[in-house]
């Protein structure tokens, strides 16, 4: 099990008792150190759900009306430090974890925005892998999406994996193009039409395939309708 599986799993569910991941935390002190920061916030954030009420409280409300006012106050400024509490909370919980797995949903954002937003996020960790993919590799993740290559794959691959891809899944690869580092998504969700995209630092396409798609990201100046139509060709209905 790779470090962002890992991460994405005990993000799910922090306290899993699966063998699996708890060899992995043994094996890994980053995944150790991680699995402890996981557990460190959720006991934070369930101690932050925690209010505490007077215990003459309901006897206040129901039988001492002038002091209703004081009551009220005193339950709102404890609201509001729940609030606030969780809000820390929240913050320290952005600010710790890899997003990797959080992914934007296709009614708030398009296709390219949930691209460039994974390729963003994960970049760190990402980038100084090469696992030097093989067609049998690329194969096997191709297979929940039907598809697969009928040659070799033209570039060189340096990552591969299934990720979320908002209501859908995707087949995550990183290869090499003429530019640069080229990100691709395979996903199940359609699109109407092929159209090329270059906003916040990143260009890329976004290439109907079926009732799916394939998303390339990269570098701005790369030949994406070259690339597409590369790979177009080599992906079959399976």
């Amino acid at each position: 099990m790779d470090e962002l599986e890992f991460r994405r799993r005990i993000m799910s569910d922090p306290k899993a008792k699966d063998p699996e991941l708890l060899d992995a935390a043994k094996e890994s002190d980053n995944n150790a150190k991680y699995l402890e920061d996981v557990l460190a916030l959720d006991a934070r954030i369930e101690q932050a759900m925690k209010v505490e009420v007077p215990d003459d409280l309901a006897d206040r409300i129901l039988f001492h009306q002038p002091d209703s006012n004081v009551v009220k106050v005193k339950f709102g400024k404890r609201a509001l430090s729940l609030a606030a509490s969780i809000a820390f909370a929240f913050g320290l919980l952005v600010g710790q974890v890899n997003w990797g797995n959080v992914v934007v949903s296709p009614a708030q954002a398009s296709l390219s925005d949930t691209a460039m937003e994974h390729v963003n996020n994960e970049m760190g960790f990402i980038d100084p892998l090469d696992e030097n993919v093989s067609k049998a590799q690329i194969n096997a993740k191709l297979l929940p999406f039907a598809y697969q290559l009928g040659q070799n794959f033209p570039y060189h691959v340096y990552y591969l994996n299934h990720c979320g891809f908002g209501e859908s899944n995707a087949m995550h690869m990183v290869f090499q193009g003429e530019k640069g580092k080229v990100t691709l998504f395979l996903t199940g969700l359609p699109s109407d039409q092929s159209k090329t995209f270059d906003k916040d630092g990143f260009s890329g396409l976004v290439e109907p395939l079926g009732e799916a798609s394939f998303i390339l990201v990269g570098e701005q100046g790369e030949d994406f309708q070259k690339i597409g139509e590369n790979i177009r060709k080599i992906l079959n209905p399976s």
